[in-house]
């Protein structure tokens, strides 16, 4: 938990002090080596221009996320881009920043392996086509964001019978262009 809030506070101090995506994620790795060697944090950060849809991200360790159009997965996005935060010094690898241009409505789908590596009592997977199997019903059912985001939670935890056997973390962002106050109503 100690170095979850490190993570989280030089997150937060370096998007405070105006520094760009790719910076933001150097003083991460930075920090996470100088305070806690040999140790890592894996994390996908994400900046999203509210106005154009413009999305970069740079997953450090994690499965592509999934972008999701019209009900249903359009394509998985690059991941990982970056080694895990605190480990970047071991790769001769440039800090790789994905860009998407997102679409009005669109959502993006980041998720950790273990909701993808979630087991059943018998050993089966949640897998990677259930999970985009499930989102798509969820979709298509015309589930707003929060109530689609709270039942895939649910659907992993009933898949292992309550018993979580790794971090299972997902968060789905929608991207809705903002509206002028000015705008006429149609």
């Amino acid at each position: 938990s100690t170095l979850a809030s490190l993570v989280v506070n030089t997150y937060r101090n370096a998007r405070r002090c105006g520094l760009g995506l790719e910076d933001v994620a150097s003083s991460v790795d930075k920090w996470v080596r100088a305070e806690w060697p040999g140790l890592f944090s894996t994390a996908v950060l994400l900046e999203l221009d509210r106005v154009t849809g413009k999305l970069r991200m740079v997953n450090a360790g994690h499965p592509g996320a999934l972008l999701l159009r019209d009900g249903k997965m359009i394509k998985e996005l690059p991941g990982p881009t970056a080694l895990p935060l605190g480990l970047f010094h071991l790769s001769p690898d440039r800090l790789t920043v994905h860009e998407e241009d997102l679409h009005p409505g669109d959502r993006v789908l980041a998720y950790t392996d273990g909701v993808t590596e979630a087991n059943s009592a018998d050993g089966e997977r949640f897998g990677v086509d259930r999970l985009v199997d499930f989102i798509n019903r969820a979709l298509n059912d015309g589930l707003p964001t929060p109530e689609t985001a709270r039942r895939l939670v649910r659907a992993v935890v009933d898949h292992q019978n309550e018993e979580l056997q790794d971090d299972a973390t997902a968060v789905i962002l929608e991207w809705q262009p903002q509206r002028s106050p000015f705008a006429p109503v149609n």
